[in-house]
């Protein structure tokens, strides 16, 4: 996708120090098909997910289960990192990382966050069960978070750019 590329390029250098490992992202184009584990309900009882928006958590499932063996950081491509990852995020089991305001400090639970072996497990495991689910990734990955984690969303941000658009779609009904 053009505009994610142009985020990923945008922000990677923000992420110099740090192992980067690009992770194709599952998108309506070309794999969303390939992917159908998780049982979608309607949110809030009434709206449908959007093609994107089932992306997005497949994308987050899929690097849960790579944390499942190890550690890591998942970053959306479009996330700024403003200051360096102090080493005791490192001694929780999960830190969200990210704000998609600047100004209020809104969170952003999916934008970026460190995730443990020990809850990667116990996410992939919740989600894949779930019969319905009715809530976007980034609802799970915030209640997982203040259940066994830690919040320091100071230290990244959404960058977003209204000129060359975003990548997601959300029904708004």
């Amino acid at each position: 996708n053009p505009i994610s590329e142009y985020y990923k390029k945008y922000v990677t250098p923000s992420w110099s120090g740090y192992k980067i490992n690009h992770f194709e992202a599952v998108t309506p184009e070309t794999t969303l098909n390939n992917f159908k584990y998780l049982n979608f309900g309607k949110k809030r009882d009434k709206i449908d997910f959007t093609e994107t928006e089932k992306a997005c958590w497949y994308s987050h499932v899929e690097c849960w289960v790579i944390a499942r063996t190890r550690p890591i950081i998942v970053v959306e491509h479009d996330v700024l990192l403003q200051e360096p990852i102090p080493k005791e995020v490192f001694s929780s089991a999960m830190c969200c990382m990210s704000n998609s305001n600047m100004k209020t400090k809104q969170k952003h639970a999916g934008g970026a966050y460190y995730l443990t072996p020990e809850v990667a497990k116990h996410m992939v495991n919740h989600v894949k069960c779930e019969r319905n689910i009715t809530y976007n990734s980034d609802a799970i990955i915030h209640r997982k978070c203040d259940e066994f984690g830690v919040w320091n969303q100071h230290l990244c941000h959404q960058y977003q750019d209204r000129e060359i658009g975003f990548t997601v779609e959300h029904n708004k009904k």
